[in-house]
């Protein structure tokens, strides 16, 4: 996600089973417990029903940084 100070900070985008949930602080938990570097754990957790898509059905990363941006700009 964009960010005016570092550039951009990590936001993890997430789909879940139905009836789960997930919460960043569960997240950087299992994260951490598989020694992911504390600087790649991401500060926000994004919970989606589905991934926005390209043409060819991978997951739009272009989509996603629109997304979040817009959030971060209304303060969602």
């Amino acid at each position: 996600m964009p960010d005016p100070i570092m550039g951009e900070r990590a936001c993890a985008y997430a789909v879940l089973k139905p009836g789960e949930t997930l919460s960043l602080e569960a997240l950087n938990r299992f994260l951490d417990e598989r020694r992911i570097a504390k600087f790649k754990l991401p500060e926000r957790l994004e919970v989606v029903e589905r991934f926005p898509t390209t043409a060819v059905g991978k997951v739009s990363k272009k989509d996603l940084r629109e997304d979040i941006a817009e959030k971060l700009t209304t303060k969602e």
